[in-house]
């Protein structure tokens, strides 16, 4: 399912109110200008109107409820798009905040529990979709 598909009725809303999309806190709210807090922003006035790109792409992407994710499970984290994905492992989903284990270990392999929170989280594509998609 797609977020767009999963926020269908709240995105509808703020449309019909003539308002765009933002992401505040891994919520759906109307825009309301003020980029600091929106996870389609990203605070850099030479890509302005890249919110609007941003907040397709996330509609158009895979919704995943993050509390239901088992723990360990491999995911792709990082906090800014300027980064290269890092290969983690699923730790918890906390005040709408995804957790790492820190240096990639497991809840089975970490010797401290010390866990990190990332901006940006993804589940990886399997290798059966990655065979199937057309360049």
């Amino acid at each position: 399912m797609l977020n767009r598909e999963k926020y269908a009725e709240e995105i509808l809303n703020i449309a019909c109110e003539g308002g765009n999309i933002a992401l505040i806190n891994g919520k759906l709210e109307k825009c309301r200008g003020v980029c600091d807090k929106c996870d389609f922003c990203d605070n850099d006035i030479r890509n302005t109107g890249r919110c609007r790109e941003k907040a397709k792409e996330w509609a158009n992407s895979q919704y995943v409820d993050w509390s239901e994710v088992p723990v360990d499970t491999p995911i792709l984290v990082r906090d800014s798009e300027l980064f290269a994905w890092s290969k983690e492992h699923f730790a918890k989903y906390e005040d709408e905040t995804v957790y790492t284990w820190d240096y990639g270990k497991t809840s089975w392999s970490t010797y401290d529990g010390k866990m990190s929170s990332y901006k940006y989280a993804m589940l990886p594509e399997s290798e059966d979709q990655n065979e199937n998609k057309q360049d």
